[in-house]
Order: structure tokens, then sequence, then C-alpha cells
């Protein structure tokens, strides 16, 4: 009889992210390929400079708007979670 080493469950919101039509399969090849990581960085970079062209301070600020509350929770759970 052997042993069976199962792979670990992912999480929902890991599953969901790498079901995204486009963006599903740039995440899942950046998790495995240190150059893919990179390239990926820059997409969202490039994606962002495109926005900024083509809808002006609009296309720049969404993406700062979006960031907003993320960056609220990291914060929150620094000061939340850092065991001082």
């Amino acid at each position: 009889m052997t042993a069976l080493s199962l792979a670990p469950k992912r999480p929902m919101w890991m599953t969901l992210l790498h079901r995204l039509p486009l963006l599903g399969a740039l995440i899942k090849d950046a998790s495995r390929n240190d150059n893919a990581q990179f390239f990926f960085a820059l997409n969202i970079i490039l994606v962002w400079a495109i926005a900024g062209f083509s809808f002006g301070v609009a296309g720049i600020l969404a993406v700062a708007y979006l960031l907003v509350p993320t960056v609220f929770i990291v914060l929150l759970g620094i000061m939340l979670f850092s065991g001082a």
C-alpha cells in the first residue's frame, strides 16, 4: 500500500481569482514563474498608463480610489495584529 500525498486545497477566493477570463491566466502564470511576476507587474503599470492617456486624470484617479480601501485594510491589519 502506498501513501498518497494530496495537494492542499486552495482557498475559494484564489480559485475565483484564477477563473477570471483574462487576468486569471496571467495571475496563475505569475504565481509559478519569477520572470512572469516582473512582466505581470509591468503589464499592470502599462494598463494604468493607457487608462491615463485614454481617460485623462479620471483614469489615473480611478486606480487611486480603488487602492484607498486596500491600503486602509492593510494598515488596520497591521495595527490590530502586530502583537505589540
